[in-house]
């Protein structure tokens, strides 16, 4: 994945750290988020459409991001007494008729509350091909870079909260926003155990002299935009604009994931997964649209199974604690959480004790955003080595998405050079899944 994500500079990706002592009021008072207009430029991107469409189920997106491709097998879709069917036990889950991983215990206790696609494919079996296409509907090109479906959302969804980005990225670096420009690229946080450092006033650099080097940023880019450079200056200072901004906000404290009671620290799980995916209920609580979080270690071609189970000890207490937090205050019905990587594993184990590349059929959980829960959508076969029913590409999921979002997924965007680019490629809303 990380050799289609886009530069730094690009994504704007700046980490950030508390400003104590920061005075906000005489921040907006000398005009720091008005410079190069980009007062008219963020006027613009809110009146760009209404705040909430009239038909959105869903005010934002939890992307759960498995790297490697875990087994289906293994994970959300168990074949127990095949030949396939790995070591581990199946377990009842609180949906009636629905068994997971004995070692997703959590998530099984909150299955009443979300969803299952065991029917999942495509014919990409590469990392990097499979990858690019589950994060843009589309496979690549060299001639293109297609945006991320998260820049997609945020492209078309006007902000929830103009203090903090509407894309955010933990963990890990997720794709970009490709043609459509950097202003709606995510917003990289690599350490959710130090989400705010960078944003503090360096040492030796008090208030005044910032706003004295805004000032001076302010007319070094006007000089610069009037040299027929206008587009990329505006680009360049709307994501610039945002970290001012989030400096003198007090929506920053979303990142913060130690004013947590200890029982919801705890209960995520106290590791980098686990406080990544709290802070990413905190991110959508205060207004952030979408929200993608990594864990990586799922591609096990050897000795997969130990690997399968310590994978499993991470992501289950903090998946099934997310979801059952959403339930309780209230914001799972408005908030979908897509679990899933790139393709699964192969049924066959190998020499290795492993499972090898399989894009043919794997699995997801999706929970929330107004569709059905204690569900399955689609099966795989006996063994688990192709599709049975309703099969589901990766489009399918982006137009399930949208739609639930108010998003109209046929609408099309415009290259630079003026090629019509549709929002999903290929695809359509999974009926049975909406409710």
């Amino acid at each position: 994945m990380s050799k289609q994500a886009p530069t730094g500079r690009e994504r704007g990706c700046i980490d950030c750290d508390g400003v104590s002592g920061f005075n906000r009021r005489n921040f907006l008072k000398a005009g720091a988020f008005g410079f190069m207009g980009l007062g008219l430029l963020d006027l613009m991107r809110v009146s760009a459409l209404a705040d909430e469409a009239d038909n959105a189920k869903c005010d934002a997106v939890i992307l759960v991001w498995l790297a490697g491709g875990p087994s289906h097998i293994d994970t959300f879709d168990p074949k127990p007494g095949q030949t396939t069917g790995g070591p581990y036990k199946p377990l009842n889950t609180s949906a009636d008729g629905i068994q997971i991983s004995e070692h997703l215990p959590t998530i099984a206790r909150n299955m009443k509350h979300a969803a299952l696609i065991r029917s999942l494919t495509s014919k990409e079996g590469s990392h990097e091909r499979a990858t690019y296409e589950m994060h843009t509907g589309y496979k690549p090109l060299g001639s293109i870079k297609h945006p991320s479906v998260g820049s997609m959302v945020v492209q078309q969804k006007s902000r929830r909260n103009e203090e903090i980005p509407s894309f955010i990225s933990i963990g890990n670096r997720a794709f970009g926003a490709g043609f459509l420009g950097s202003q709606f690229a995510p917003f990289y946080i690599g350490d959710p155990n130090n989400p705010l450092r960078n944003i503090a006033l360096s040492q030796g650099v008090d208030e005044s002299r910032f706003l004295r080097r805004v000032n001076l940023l302010e007319y070094v880019d006007s000089n610069f935009a009037g040299q027929k450079r206008a587009e990329a200056v505006a680009e360049y200072g709307s994501y610039y604009s945002d970290a001012v901004r989030m400096m003198a906000s007090k929506s920053r404290d979303a990142f913060d994931t130690s004013r947590e009671k200890e029982i919801y620290q705890v209960g995520y799980g106290k590791n980098n997964f686990g406080r990544s995916l709290l802070m990413a209920r905190r991110l959508v609580e205060a207004g952030v649209r979408f929200v993608e979080v990594t864990l990586g270690g799922w591609d096990n071609h050897n000795e997969a199974f130990e690997a399968i189970q310590r994978n499993s000890a991470t992501l289950d207490p903090a998946l099934g604690t997310l979801i059952e937090d959403l339930q309780a205050r209230g914001l799972l019905k408005r908030t979908m959480v897509i679990c899933t990587g790139e393709f699964g594993r192969t049924p066959k184990i190998n020499a290795q004790n492993g499972r090898d590349h399989f894009p043919r059929v794997w699995s997801g959980l999706i929970a929330g955003g107004g569709l059905k829960a204690g569900y399955v959508h689609g099966s795989s076969d006996a063994t688990g080595s192709a599709v049975k029913d309703d099969p589901v590409r990766p489009g399918d999921i982006h137009a399930t998405m949208m739609e639930q979002l108010g998003i109209n997924y046929t609408h099309e965007n415009f290259t630079p050079d003026g090629r019509p680019i549709k929002l999903v490629n290929e695809g359509a809303p999974i009926k049975g899944l909406i409710a």
